[in-house]
């Protein structure tokens, strides 16, 4: 008697979660990197794809008939070619089953230091984006129509862990979002900053005393920017 196989075909990228895709960026890593992989790496990572967004152990993998595994993979495929906008708001679940709405930051160039120097740590590297989505988006406090306002920046967290139960579509989207925003946002923060530390005394004193002139301090933001310019090239191939 054959084992019955259940399944959890996500139907769209707000189906998975971020936890879920760290786990299979962090398990075929290096299989991605490659610009040509192995059969049976591609057997792997393919393997992996079910493990990972469809719940799915390696052995009830192998278990699948050939044609139910390559429509699968096929599916998820597609949904990582799908244009991925960028998510102003998500709701998500707590604990007590109540729904939260999260919003990401209003207004960019009203970033605080502590929200820009933490973005920078995490921002670009998978396995810290949850920090990064908890820096970018907090839950909703106020709001009215189109406006609205988000909890005041206490550290990465403070949301770090919730985050890692986001909708991917909302990670990928704001990579995106920064990707495409990168040069103007770098140009606005370095001109705006540079404006703001030659104004500011108090604060070039203590960047200097902290080690860091205003020079290198436009270097850190600089070099934020060709970070940024990697994203485009970072491989969301089919699996």
């Amino acid at each position: 008697m054959s084992q019955t196989i259940t399944l959890n075909i996500p139907s769209s990228l707000q189906d998975i979660k971020l936890s879920q895709y760290q786990k299979y960026v962090k398990d075929v890593k290096t299989i991605l990197e490659k610009e040509n992989p192995t059969q049976e790496e591609t057997e792997f990572a393919n393997i992996k794809t079910l493990e990972c967004f469809c719940g799915l152990t390696m052995k009830e993998a192998y278990q699948l008939p050939v044609s139910d595994f390559d429509s699968i993979i096929k599916h998820i495929n597609e949904l990582f070619k799908q244009e991925t906008p960028h998510r102003i708001h998500f709701d998500m679940i707590d604990p007590q089953g109540n729904k939260v709405e999260f919003g990401f930051i209003p207004q960019l160039e009203n970033i605080t230091m502590g929200e820009f120097v933490d973005l920078e740590k995490y921002l670009g590297d998978w396995q810290q984006m949850h920090k990064a989505m908890a820096i970018l988006y907090r839950p909703v406090s106020y709001k009215r129509k189109e406006f609205y306002l988000i909890e005041d920046y206490e550290g990465s967290d403070k949301y770090s862990q919730v985050m890692k139960d986001s909708p991917i579509e909302a990670a990928i989207g704001a990579m995106v979002f920064f990707y495409s925003l990168s040069k103007e946002l770098s140009k606005h923060l370095m001109d705006s900053l540079q404006k703001q530390l030659k104004k500011d005394s108090d604060f070039q004193n203590h960047l200097e005393q902290s080690g860091v002139g205003i020079n290198q301090f436009m270097h850190s933001l600089k070099e934020m920017s060709e970070s940024l310019d990697k994203f485009q090239s970072y491989p969301f191939r089919n699996v």
